[in-house]
């Protein structure tokens, strides 16, 4: 039996990247997720990012957190430390109400009030971190 081994490497290789795509995947599904939009809309995300263009006095954002569980409390903390050179310097710490069943929320207009790196923190009342997530907010063109 002759052997093709041109085929042979063509099908370990495309069974390689099934298998680690499918590890990503699952990867991500195991971690709880901070991610950013431009707003949430008739139960769909609009204009996922990770940088945005912000209006001369600031602008909003939508946050979005997906967890693997319930988050399991009724109030979860948005913190938001804006990065200078690796420096971190408080911007805000705003309570919100939510279901201790829900594993998928939105946040909505979320301002930042000047350009530049910030990490927004999902922290639960005793100050437990569910998820984070860098954002650069970018001066409009």
């Amino acid at each position: 039996m002759k052997i093709n081994y041109k085929l042979s490497l063509l099908i370990m290789l495309f069974g390689a990247v099934v298998i680690s795509s499918n590890y990503v995947y699952a990867q991500g599904l195991r971690n709880d997720t901070l991610y950013f939009c431009e707003e949430y809309k008739d139960s769909k995300e609009i204009g996922n990012a990770d940088e945005f263009y912000l209006p001369e006095k600031g602008g909003t954002i939508t946050v979005m957190l997906r967890t693997k569980k319930p988050v399991g409390v009724a109030e979860i903390f948005l913190q938001i430390e804006k990065d200078v050179a690796g420096i971190r310097e408080n911007i805000s710490k705003e309570p919100f109400d939510v279901q201790a069943s829900w594993d998928y929320i939105f946040f909505a207009d979320i301002f930042f009030p000047e350009p530049g790196k910030y990490r927004v923190m999902a922290v639960k009342k005793n100050g437990d971190m569910i998820a984070s997530g860098y954002v650069r907010m970018l001066k409009n063109k």
